[in-house]
């Protein structure tokens, strides 16, 4: 695992309030997914300085780790990750679409 890894993890583990280390695989395993994600509905980079990006991701963690099931769930948070997904795809700077 790698130091950058370590801290996101710490961040996740806290934002989700899991003490101990027996779900880290799982919560690293969300992290990751969360970013490829935002990547792609966005095409913001990771790592990157802002600030909504990573509500965003712990967002997602949050939600994935809270409804396991093998079945969909919806929740009002699916609106609130399209709201943020939406305003990263169009108001950072760093997400805008290639012109060439």
């Amino acid at each position: 695992m790698t130091e950058e890894e370590k801290v996101e993890l710490e961040k996740a583990k806290k934002f989700l309030r899991v003490d101990g280390n027996l779900e880290d695989d799982l919560i690293l395993d969300f992290i990751a997914s969360a970013k490829e994600y935002i990547a792609s509905a966005t095409g913001l980079t990771f790592p990157n300085k802002s600030a909504r990006a990573a509500m965003c991701v712990n967002a997602f963690v949050a939600h994935w780790y809270e409804n396991r099931e093998i079945a969909g769930t919806t929740s009002n948070l699916d609106g609130v990750l399209t709201t943020m997904i939406n305003q990263l795809k169009y108001t950072l700077p760093e997400a805008a679409p290639n012109v060439e």
